[in-house]
């Protein structure tokens, strides 16, 4: 027997389990290979079309909209969760939401999959819902977590009937308004360009848009009538913010 052949059985006796957890990397590594080129595979036979079949290109693009969705919800999650421990005004938000006597944690923001209509949502049952599948940034999700939160502080603060079209109203025009959801920047990427009461016009008009979905509301004429009855008083209540920031 040669020198090195010597060696690697006197190794082998000695330490077996070491031997074994190379193996067992090995054999990882080289499955983990195999998933990714398979992976590439189907996924170059799905963009061209060839060597699937229907059903193959079905249980391809399931497979597809899984993953995605699962990357989506992580994100989300990872987004949410450094908003509520580092960014200044979902902090201040936090607080002051304490103060109404509601302490909602990071299990009230849940990260959902919605369809194109909205961004988030909330409900006094249900909580916040986060779009995990609308959000183009960091900074998106931010200002959704704050415009859902001040219709969290407004159920809380001052007890809406979310079946009343006036408070609904109300709490839309403040959530618009106070939240970012209205920042010139969002407004350019909508295609609004007024350079006077541009904040005011955005926050009447998205506020008619979520009125307009609320079932005790939808009748024509009814959203608009009411967000223009109590828009300038819900406007220029700031509350828990000093002003507009």
């Amino acid at each position: 027997m040669s020198n090195s052949a010597e060696e690697t059985q006197t190794i082998a006796s000695k330490n077996p389990i070491s031997i074994q957890s190379e193996n067992s990397i090995d054999l990882l590594e080289e499955n983990e290979n195999k998933n990714k080129f398979e992976k590439w595979r189907k996924s170059l036979m799905y963009i061209t079309g060839l060597g699937l079949s229907d059903k193959e290109k079905a249980e391809y693009k399931i497979e597809l909209e899984k993953t995605l969705s699962n990357y989506q919800h992580r994100k989300c999650e990872k987004w949410r969760d450094d908003l509520m421990k580092k960014s200044a005004i979902v902090v201040f938000m936090l607080k002051n939401l304490e103060e109404a006597g509601c302490k909602p944690d990071k299990k009230h923001f849940k990260c959902l999959p919605c369809d194109n209509t909205r961004s988030g949502g909330f409900s006094p049952d249900h909580g916040i819902m986060l779009c995990q599948n609308r959000f183009s940034s960091k900074r998106h999700v931010e200002d959704t977590m704050v415009h859902e939160m001040i219709h969290l502080y407004d159920h809380c603060r001052f007890k809406v009937n979310w079946s009343s079209c006036h408070h609904h109203a109300c709490s839309e025009v403040r959530a618009a308004a106070l939240s970012g959801d209205c920042k010139w920047t969002r407004e350019i990427k909508r295609g609004f360009f007024n350079f006077t009461k541009q904040h005011q016009a955005c926050a009447k008009r998205r506020a008619i848009l979520s009125v307009k979905k609320n079932a005790s509301c939808s009748a024509p004429g009814v959203a608009e009538r009411v967000v223009a009855e109590v828009f300038e008083s819900c406007f220029n209540d700031t509350r828990p913010f000093d002003e507009i920031y």
